[in-house]
């Protein structure tokens, strides 16, 4: 069995990647106009023991997903922030990817709510 517990470390600087990441998003000057139209929000970073990797999930209040391959091919501006901004060794290989958590949270809730399972509860 694998363990998933994450280190202090770890915590503070998916952290710090989370508001920068959502600083950049915000204020960024991104080659392509699509990512500056789409509401985006950073829910949460996933970074590596050893700082190389991190996942960021991000959603948007459209719910569409087409805007994450946009996000990767443009992650060159996020690292050039995180260089500048934060004083990390390595500077981590990026990875977007849409947060599904919201849309699994609605299944689960309109499942509760069905006449079926309300009368088991």
């Amino acid at each position: 069995m694998k363990k998933n517990i994450k280190s202090q470390r770890q915590l503070r600087i998916a952290e710090q990647l989370k508001h920068l990441i959502s600083e950049t998003i915000t204020l960024g000057n991104f080659q392509n106009k699509k990512i500056r139209t789409i509401p985006i929000t950073v829910t949460e970073v996933n970074i590596s023991p050893d700082l190389k990797k991190a996942n960021i999930f991000v959603i948007s209040r459209d719910n569409k997903k087409s805007f994450i391959k946009y996000l990767n091919e443009e992650n060159f501006i996020f690292k050039k922030e995180i260089a500048e901004k934060l004083q990390l060794r390595f500077v981590p290989q990026l990875n977007f990817s849409f947060d599904n958590a919201f849309e699994y949270a609605n299944k689960i809730n309109k499942i509760l709510k069905e006449p079926k399972v309300l009368k088991d509860l």
